[in-house]
C-alpha cells in the first residue's frame, strides 16, 4: 500500500532547516511528493505518524567489512574461519547494518568473495540488508595489508589483473591498499604498498569498466600517490610521517588538491574511539591512539580547505560493530568541527555522491527511493539522536517499526 509518512520535523538531506509540519507522499517505493502535513490525499495511503520525532533520509555507511567479526579475536578468525561461516556472519552484519537506520551500505573487502552471494541474497529478498554496493577482494601486495582477504599483485599488470577480476564479479568498487595497515602485522601503515603509477593504471582501468576506485592510506606517501593517481576516495587518510619517531606529516599542498580534484575522504574518525569505552585493556598510547588533538587539528583544517567527507566507520574492525554507524556523524561534530546539519548532510547525500547513488538515495526529494528513518527527537539540535532510529524504510518497505524490526 502507499503510504504517507509525517513527524515533528522533517530533514531532506540537503542542509536545510529541518522543517515542521511536513510529510511525504510515497507511491510504489518512491518519493511522490514532499508537502504540507495538513494538505494530505484524503484515502488511498497508509498513514505513519511520528509526532516527537524526525524523519529524514537513511544513512549511507562508505566502509564496511561484513565477514569480519568486530569481537576480540577477530584476526584469527579473518584467517581461520570457513567460507560458511564468514557468510552466516556476514548476514548477521548486513541485517544489523539496516536496522541502525543505514538503507545503503559500501563493503570494501570480503574474503573469497563472499560479499557477492550475500548481495545477491538481499536483492532476492532472501535475507534483510540495505542497499549494498561491493568492491569484492581488495588489490594489495604480497604480506601486504589484509592480504588473507585480498589478492595478492605485485606490479602493476597483476594489480590491475586483479582489479578486473572484481568488476568481472560485478564490484562496483575496487579497493586497492596504498600503505600498510593495522589489521595486518608487519605491513607497515607508514609506507607505501604501490607507486602512483600502479594506482593510477588501476583507477584508469575501472573508470574504463564503468567503477571506481578507493584507497586505504595511513602514511602520507600513500595519500600523495592516491592525489596523483587521481583516486575517487581516500580511506583513513591518516598523514602518518615516514620517520617513526613522528607522528604526523600534514601536507597542505596535498590536502588543497584533494578537495580541489573532489576526492571524497572516509577518514574513519569514529573507528579508534569505539575501543575508548568498549576495550578493557584500552591504552591511550598504543600506536593508533596518540597525539589525537593534532589529529583533530589536521582533520579541521582539511574540512577549512573544502576536503569532503563521507560516512565510513570500518564495521568489523575490533570493537566497532554493524550498528553503530551513529557514531560517525557524531565524532565529525565533535573531532572534525562540523555543524550538526553539516555531519548530517555528509552521512547522507555527500555519501550519496560519493557512491555514485545520490540519483537514487541520500535525499528525500521527489522521485528518489523512499529510504526512510525515523528518529527519536531532532539530530539538528542533538547530533547523538541518531543513536535512536526507531523505525527504519527501505524503499518504501518498513522494516523496523517502531523499535521492533519487522523482518
Amino acid at each position: 500500500m502507499n503510504k504517507i509518512i509525517k513527524g515533528k520535523y522533517l530533514i531532506d538531506g540537503n542542509g536545510n532547516k529541518p522543517k515542521e509540519n511536513s510529510a511525504v507522499i510515497i507511491e510504489n517505493g518512491k518519493i511522490k511528493d514532499i508537502t504540507d502535513a495538513n494538505n494530505l490525499p484524503k484515502e488511498g495511503y497508509e498513514i505513519l505518524d511520528y509526532p516527537d520525532a524526525t524523519i529524514m533520509p537513511g544513512l549511507i555507511e562508505v566502509h564496511t567489512h561484513m565477514h569480519v567479526s568486530p569481537e576480540p579475536g577477530n584476526y584469527e578468525a579473518a584467517l581461520n574461519d570457513s567460507d560458511t561461516v564468514l557468510a552466516i556472519r556476514a548476514t548477521d552484519a548486513v541485517r544489523k547494518t539496516l536496522m541502525s537506520g543505514v538503507t545503503t551500505m559500501r563493503d570494501i573487502g570480503s574474503k573469497n568473495h563472499i560479499a557477492f552471494p550475500i548481495r545477491d541474497a538481499v536483492n532476492a529478498g532472501i535475507i534483510p540488508g540495505p542497499r549494498i554496493l561491493l568492491a569484492g577482494q581488495v588489490v594489495t601486495t604480497t604480506a601486504g595489508h589484509c592480504n588473507y582477504f585480498g589478492t595478492e599483485a605485485d606490479t602493476l599488470d597483476e594489480a590491475v589483473t586483479a582489479a578486473r577480476a572484481n568488476m568481472k564479479l560485478g564490484a562496483e568498487w575496487i579497493k586497492i591498499m596504498s600503505t600498510g595497515g593495522g589489521f595486518t602485522p608487519r605491513s607497515n601503515m607508514r609506507a607505501a604498498q604501490y607507486p602512483a603509477e600502479t594506482l593510477k593504471a588501476v583507477v584508469d582501468d575501472a573508470i574504463r569498466l564503468g567503477g571506481r576506485v578507493c584507497s586505504h592510506a595511513h602514511g602520507t606517501v600513500g595519500v600523495e600517490n592516491c592525489v596523483k593517481a587521481g583516486m575517487h576516495n581516500i580511506i583513513h587518510c591518516t598523514w602518518l610521517a615516514e620517520d617513526p619517531d613522528k607522528a604526523f606529516d600534514y601536507k597542505e599542498d596535498i590536502a588543497d588538491q584533494i578537495a580541489e580534484k573532489g576526492i571524497y575522504v572516509d577518514a574513519t574518525v569514529a573507528t579508534g574511539y569505539m575501543r575508548t569505552f568498549r576495550d578493557p585493556d584500552f591504552d591511550p598510547e598504543a600506536p593508533g591512539f596518540r597525539n589525537p588533538g593534532e589529529r583533530a587539528t589536521i582533520l579541521q583544517d582539511m574540512r577549512k580547505r573544502g576536503v569532503k567527507f563521507v560516512s565510513g566507520i570500518d564495521s568489523g574492525m575490533l570493537y566497532v560493530r554493524f550498528g553503530d554507524i551513529a557514531y560517525t556523524p557524531e565524532r565529525m561534530v565533535d573531532v572534525i568541527g562540523m555543524g550538526n546539519m553539516e555531519a548530517i548532510v555528509a552521512s547522507t547525500k555527500t555519501s550519496a555522491e560519493c557512491l555514485d547513488v545520490d540519483s537514487e538515495t541520500g535525499t528525500l526529494d521527489k522521485g528518489k527511493s523512499a529510504d526512510i528513518i525515523v528518529v527519536d527527537g531532532n539530530p539538528n539540535d542533538d547530533i547523538k539522536a541518531l543513536h535512536n532510529v526507531s523505525t527504519v524504510m527501505l524503499r518504501g518497505n518498513i522494516v523496523k517499526a517502531d523499535g521492533k524490526e519487522l523482518i
